[in-house]
């Protein structure tokens, strides 16, 4: 006589196994996931930027005088919103469109928000993963005159580059605003 004996179910090194292949899997997800959060981050931020280039030159055209587009500075205030234009005396520029910017007509010229000059938008700080910077001619504002055409302070044309990367990462990839191209 002989009874055949069937085993129905996994043994304890089966199942580890699989336990190892799920944990290595959804690790794999994860680091994937994190890629593409940052990359929709550094995206979202460039095309606002860009959306608020093209803005200040559409409303320096329509409003038909001087629109300008600052990096914004947190004032004192209790508020995430910017409260003020970057100014030299707020110190280094290198990542000073990170606090956000704001978009407004600059009735005297001077590429700061003065009181009195009307606020078109604005645009609160940008997420801690992503930088902000614009080069020596882009570092603090983007100024359009009546025509739509890119001016510096002393009405020469304006043209620069407005970098959005990764922060605190050598190897990242970014987006470029190029301003004056127009």
């Amino acid at each position: 006589m002989t009874s055949a004996i069937h085993s129905q179910g996994h043994s304890l090194i089966d199942t580890l196994f699989a336990l190892f292949i799920l944990a290595l899997l959804g690790g794999m997800a994860a680091s994937g996931m994190q890629s593409l959060q940052t990359s929709v981050r550094l995206q979202t931020t460039a095309e606002a930027l860009h959306s608020a280039v093209l803005s200040a030159r559409t409303q320096a055209m329509r409003l038909e005088k001087r629109v300008t587009l600052c990096a914004a500075a947190v004032g004192l205030e209790n508020s995430s919103l910017p409260t003020r234009c970057h100014v030299d005396s707020d110190g280094k520029v290198v990542n000073a469109w990170r606090q956000g910017w704001i978009l407004f007509e600059d009735d005297n010229n001077n590429g700061i928000w003065d009181v009195g000059e009307g606020r078109l938008q604005q645009q609160g700080p940008v997420h801690a993963a992503v930088s902000v910077s614009g080069n020596v001619t882009v570092s603090r504002f983007v100024s359009f005159g009546a025509s739509g055409r890119s001016l510096a302070l002393n009405g020469a044309f304006q043209a620069g580059t407005l970098t959005v990367c990764q922060r605190q990462s050598k190897n990242a990839s970014g987006w470029r605003v190029v301003v004056g191209c127009y």
